[in-house]
């Protein structure tokens, strides 16, 4: 019996030990289970690199210049980082993006190639096993397109040749853009750009250039002088038109360093054609309420410039065929002329 009741004792004390035992575990695992959930978390916000995004710099019309810094690897190797663009938000390495080598640190990215007078985002990245990680968006504009005389124009699908003479950049050609309308029917302000083209065919309009009435060329706007011409350029003034005329020595004789030489586009004799100007005037006739007239024997030129002495007019310039000379006149708004752009 003595034997029985000293087990049982014994037993219970064993008992109480590991119940107490257990309860003072209970700290130490949960202070193991706390560091482990800590490191396991650390662990996860630094599985892809770090990397922020450089203001931008260096802009022009077509480059920039960009960057950023991977400032953690997030305990992997950066294999790869750079900057990526777009003119959505949010750009990503499916967008255009540079390739600026690999390993932590600061870069700079040239952006290249870009479309003039456009607004992109920019966001810097950098690449580990884990994944891709993306640094801070930062926004900028390009510059307007820098035009040098003597580069091409494309405006509305065609494409002009410009010449720069003395200080003044005019078109080389004239201007042809718009819709063909019959000689018969008026040009008016219903929304669509019109032409005539010579004897109602639109190859003349492809050679010698659209026909425009006046009010159709200013857009139905006395005062806007781009008128119907691409952005950054304008409709000559009269006083435009005098600068050229007083450059190339007068109208006694500018206008035969005005049409293009030979027989080609001016009738015989084509007095006095040189073009020695460049500016290459073809006889492109015109369209009155007699109808189309003077095709090969004369050009005539619009300006922006109201005749103030005789409503409805407006100064025009004309080269002929039988003459060096460059006339200056009056011509009625309802009459169909040549247009030529000149660069603001």
């Amino acid at each position: 019996m003595l034997k029985k009741l000293y087990l049982q004792s014994k037993i219970t004390s064993m008992k109480k030990f590991n119940f107490l035992q257990a309860i003072l575990m209970v700290p130490l695992i949960l202070a193991a289970l706390s560091i482990q959930f800590a490191c396991s978390k650390k662990i996860d916000v630094q599985k892809v690199p770090a990397v922020t995004t450089n203001v931008i710099t260096g802009i022009t019309a077509r480059s920039a210049t960009s960057g950023g810094n991977v400032t953690s690897d997030g305990g992997a190797t950066v294999t790869a980082k750079g900057v990526c663009w777009s003119t959505a938000q949010k750009p990503d390495t499916s967008k255009a993006h540079t390739s600026n080598g690999a390993g932590t640190g600061a870069f700079l990215s040239d952006l290249e190639d870009l479309t003039p007078n456009t607004t992109y985002y920019v966001m810097s990245y950098a690449i580990n096993i884990m994944g891709t990680a993306y640094g801070n968006e930062v926004t900028f504009t390009t510059l307007p397109s820098q035009f040098i005389c003597g580069d091409l124009v494309t405006y509305e699908g065609k494409t002009y040749r410009t010449i720069l003479i003395d200080s003044q950049c005019w078109f080389q050609e004239n201007l042809n853009v718009g819709t063909r309308i019959n000689g018969s029917v008026n040009q008016t302000d219903n929304g669509l750009l019109e032409k005539h083209c010579y004897n109602d065919e639109e190859s003349n309009c492809d050679f010698y250039g659209g026909l425009y009435q006046w009010d159709e060329m200013m857009q139905y706007v006395t005062t806007n002088a781009q008128g119907i011409c691409p952005s950054g350029w304008h409709i000559p003034t009269d006083a435009d038109w005098t600068t050229l005329t007083d450059y190339l020595g007068g109208e006694s004789v500018a206008g035969g360093k005005m049409k293009e030489a030979g027989f080609n586009n001016w009738a015989s004799p084509n007095t006095g054609a040189t073009n020695s100007s460049g500016f290459s005037a073809f006889g492109a006739g015109n369209h009155s309420d007699v109808g189309f007239d003077y095709i090969m024997r004369y050009a005539f030129f619009w300006s922006s410039s109201q005749d103030n002495a005789g409503p409805g007019f407006s100064w025009s310039r004309t080269p002929d065929y039988t003459s060096e000379e460059l006339y200056r006149g009056s011509g009625n708004k309802g009459n169909s002329f040549s247009v030529r752009c000149l660069h603001d």
